[in-house]
């Protein structure tokens, strides 16, 4: 079994901390950005990993759907940076971290485009469910 690889961070204000575990470097990783119109309008850049553990330790969240309802995104409730986006699939909380907030996020790969909005709702889900790791700390 890989070892796991610990990166922390925390939101703006550092009202919440986040750890994410994964079996590879950040530099392994290529951050995403999204260009649909909801995540042009609250810029970020996710990372995931089905083997990523994310743990978020912190008080309130404001919590934000996009149009399709599918996923959750997770914002500090008081600087209102976005923490992470998840949804629950096959009964597990499921997510992508806002790489942006990780204190090393310079160690990580050049990030690339990804169009989510192209996919029906059936693929988006599939999708996540192949890319996305366990969330904690939120609901």
């Amino acid at each position: 079994m890989p070892m796991k690889m610990h990166y922390k961070g925390a939101c703006s204000c550092n009202h919440w901390q986040l750890e994410i575990k994964v079996d590879k470097p950040l530099s392994k990783f290529n951050p995403r950005v999204c260009d649909c119109d909801y995540c042009l309008s609250h810029p970020s850049r996710i990372i995931s990993d089905p083997n990523m553990r994310i743990e978020l330790v912190g008080a309130e969240v404001f919590i934000s759907q996009t149009g399709d309802q599918l996923a959750n995104f997770y914002y500090c409730n008081q600087c209102h940076d976005l923490l992470v986006v998840g949804c629950h699939l096959n009964g597990q909380l499921r997510g992508a971290v806002n790489s942006d907030l990780l204190h090393c996020s310079d160690q990580l790969d050049e990030p690339i485009q990804i169009q989510p909005k192209l996919l029906s709702s059936s693929e988006k889900l599939e999708r996540w469910g192949s890319l996305w790791g366990v969330l904690h700390g939120v609901s």
